[in-house]
């Protein structure tokens, strides 16, 4: 991975320098642009801690890039293993300063090699990484970085529903703090699917209750990236994020859906 200079580089130069082992192309400028100019908005107006949850299908590397050392801003992306190809787990916030653990990753497996993420893995990490570090950070304002280009009908493979999408919102709304929530739409390329992914956020942000979303058991290879996260992160949001909690709970997702599908039990007959 790269280190404090090669990011000192790579804004020097603003082009790619390996932060992940493998080269970073310069940040998506409406990326950048959006959300990012958003924070440091928020941050130069007196905001005192703001979250950024980004859930396009790519990694925000421009994002993280320019939070990556400020302690204020807490920036938690999930994203598959495709281009920029930043975004591991480990890249948790420069080691040994106050901003260890303010940027997390959910990198999930290349959806064109490995069976995709599901629903289920994306609840899970919203459950046991995502909303336990920011009700601990505690905002004072939740920004989204709202691509829609992993959901289903989209060329990535991962076929999220619009229900997922309004299940994360409402998680967010639900916050302790009741932070103020912006949500600034991003990349999709499907216009049916952005469009009924767009249309469950906004009723949550209008006040509608998101429908339950159904159960969809973790994947197995989602499993393994979801714990890379939980391993990256423990140290930094000990107790409120940890490997045996995270291992418990995927059991037990594990378990109700073994459930659902058991055969039903036949009757004896009685003679």
């Amino acid at each position: 991975e790269g280190g404090r200079g090669d990011r000192a580089a790579w804004r020097r130069s603003g082009r790619g320098v390996g932060l992940a082992s493998r080269a970073v192309p310069e940040p998506c400028p409406s990326r950048v642009l959006k959300v990012a100019a958003a924070a440091a908005a928020a941050r130069a107006a007196g905001v005192e801690r703001v979250a950024i949850l980004d859930w396009d299908v790519h990694h925000g590397n421009g994002t993280q890039e320019i939070f990556y050392e400020d302690s204020h801003v807490l920036y938690a992306s999930l994203h598959a293993d495709i281009y920029p190809g930043t975004g591991a787990a480990a890249e948790a916030g420069p080691a040994d300063a106050a901003a260890t653990g303010r940027n997390v990753n959910v990198m999930w497996p290349d959806p064109t090699r490995y069976p995709a993420a599901s629903d289920g893995d994306y609840r899970a990490a919203l459950d046991v990484l995502l909303l336990p570090i920011m009700r601990a950070f505690d905002p004072a304002l939740v920004l989204v970085s709202a691509g829609f280009d992993a959901a289903a009908g989209e060329s990535f493979k991962l076929a999220l529903s619009p229900a997922l999408f309004a299940h994360m919102t409402q998680e967010l709304t639900r916050l302790p703090a009741a932070p103020p929530l912006v949500v600034a739409l991003e990349g999709g390329y499907h216009g049916p699917s952005v469009g009924a992914c767009c249309a469950a956020v906004l009723r949550v942000l209008l006040g509608e209750e998101a429908a339950p979303l159904p159960h969809s058991p973790p994947t197995s290879r989602g499993e393994k990236a979801l714990l890379a996260a939980v391993r990256a992160q423990a140290a930094a949001w000990a107790p409120h994020v940890s490997e045996a909690a995270a291992r418990r709970y995927l059991e037990a997702e594990r378990g109700r859906g073994a459930s659902a599908v058991a055969p039903p039990l036949k009757r004896r007959r009685c003679r």
